[in-house]
């Protein structure tokens, strides 16, 4: 089941079970975490209709959930009577702003999906607000690269233990710092909870040079002396520490380009130009039907000026690597 993820809320869902005036067990888990977020009794209609209002936290973002139904046998889970991928979408362009009765509502919501998912194939990483995980190794650096759109961090752990979260009622800083996403939202930075007046951060690994001796000066602080000097410092992120790190990624809204980009598609599949039988034929020989198609076909949207608009948002390299 698709949900989608526009006022007003919160959220509702609703299944076909087999018995009328039943007690079942809505069950919910995050897909990514294999974690149960909701354990819901619930008591079907004369419908044979179970129903239930999802917390404000399911608006929050855009997610894919494993969903599950089970009797209820007097308080404990029975047989399993439906299983489904519970995704709750936002759209990019809201269907109810495109028609005006529920017919044109349910047909613009059909083609808007459709339009969607042509952008999405185009645009892999489509432009969801959501939720990762990033889990990675410190390179001896003051900065965390992120391969993401971020926007916030939520949780950090360094080395199996929580140092970050923006939902503990001691937190969000559970050690001596303080983590946020960089401006470009290229990387994540850490800073001191007590503050500094000002820190040139580490964008590479220092050179690693050999300490000479020296019977002035006393590079730990392990003797009686008062001629101590740092030879260097340390650094954020110390090489070979285990993070992980939660943040919210993705568009917070959805840009206005791809708002217009979208409607354009929606017009191409409501009018037809899209169907490639129209649009991309070289040939075509009636006898025994031997229809050659131009190569293009495969290459874009079906839209130049969708395929323009969307150009800027490829990313052409996902992850780092080596050539």
């Amino acid at each position: 089941m698709e949900i989608l993820r526009i006022p007003p809320y919160p959220l509702s869902i609703e299944y076909n079970v087999p018995a009328a005036s039943s007690g079942y067990f809505i069950v919910i888990e995050s897909n990514d975490r294999n974690e149960e977020i909701l354990d819901q009794a619930v008591t079907s209609n004369s419908s044979k209709v179970v129903s239930h209002t999802l917390a404000d936290s399911f608006a929050k973002y855009d997610e894919y959930y494993a969903l599950t139904i089970y009797e209820n046998n007097g308080g404990d889970r029975g047989d399993i009577v439906v299983e489904d991928n519970l995704e709750i979408v936002r759209p990019y362009v809201d269907p109810n702003t495109l028609g005006t009765t529920a017919t044109e509502i349910a047909e613009y919501t059909e083609y808007e999906a459709l339009a969607r998912n042509i952008i999405d194939a185009y645009v892999p990483d489509g432009f969801y607000f959501t939720t990762e995980w990033l889990q990675t190794v410190g390179q001896g650096t003051d900065y965390m690269p992120i391969w993401m759109r971020g926007y916030k961090v939520l949780k950090v752990y360094e080395n199996a233990e929580k140092v970050w979260d923006v939902d503990d009622e001691n937190g969000p800083a559970l050690d001596s710092f303080d983590y946020s996403i960089t401006k470009d939202k290229t990387g994540i930075i850490k800073d001191p909870v007590a503050g500094v007046d000002n820190w040139n951060r580490y964008e590479r690994k220092p050179a690693k040079m050999a300490i000479a001796a020296s019977d002035s000066i006393s590079w730990f602080d392990t003797e009686d002396s008062g001629n101590i000097q740092t030879f260097r410092g340390g650094v954020s992120f110390p090489e070979g520490n285990d993070y992980m790190f939660y943040i919210e990624a993705g568009y917070k809204v959805v840009p206005n380009d791809i708002k217009d980009a979208t409607n354009m598609l929606i017009e191409d599949i409501k009018c037809g130009k899209l169907d490639y039988y129209k649009r991309y034929v070289d040939s075509y020989k009636t006898d025994q039907f031997n229809i050659k198609y131009n190569k293009s076909m495969m290459d874009g949207t079906g839209n130049l000026l969708v395929d323009k608009i969307l150009d800027k948002y490829v990313n052409q390299i996902t992850r780092p690597g080596v050539l």
